[in-house]
């Protein structure tokens, strides 16, 4: 399967909530491969190796302790129509290891605001839109209160050119490497 040059940093989400997501998604948007996650670091081209990269980012989220991530309401990102669950706790955390992670071999300007989130559908032909977001909403107040995510982990990810994405290197937090 070919690569493109496309990486991200994500915290994958388990248990009832990824179940939750990851069919949903599959629902309102077939055969989409993704698995539910939050993104840390866009996707973006490195202008260094995958290995210099991976170790970079591992220096860098070691200095974060596990936390936990609450979730909000079902809502739309109106510029890109994506449908996303907000977080509403651990999103101090969460910008500040996304800022910490943008730096250096892996800077690159945002085309957007970092906002920490679960994407539900992008993508999605405007003449669904509308009842992908209601069955989103429906299902999401069915399925609360959800419980928390522990972000203990990191993936860096790598694009694949049909759009799946194929994890590269684990990334825990607490975990400062030893030098030398």
């Amino acid at each position: 399967m070919d690569f493109i040059d496309s990486y991200a940093i994500v915290a994958y989400v388990a248990g009832p909530i990824a179940r939750f997501a990851d069919r949903l998604r599959d629902d309102l948007v077939p055969g989409t491969g993704h698995h539910s996650h939050i993104t840390l670091l866009p996707p973006r081209a490195l202008c260094c190796s995958v290995t210099e990269a991976a170790e970079f980012a591992r220096g860098l989220v070691g200095q974060f302790e596990p936390f936990e991530v609450r979730l909000g309401e079902v809502e739309v990102f109106e510029s890109t129509g994506v449908i996303y669950v907000a977080v509403t706790a651990g999103i101090n955390e969460l910008r500040a290891m996304h800022d910490v992670l943008n730096t250096g071999e892996l800077e690159q300007p945002e085309p957007y605001d970092y906002v920490p989130h679960i994407t539900l559908g992008q993508q999605l032909p405007p003449e669904t839109f509308d009842r992908a977001l209601q069955i989103s909403r429906a299902r999401w107040a069915d399925f609360r209160p959800p419980p928390p995510l522990r972000i203990d982990t990191l993936t860096l990810v790598q694009q694949r050119t049909d759009g799946s994405w194929h994890d590269l290197a684990e990334l825990s937090l607490g975990q400062v490497p030893a030098v030398g």
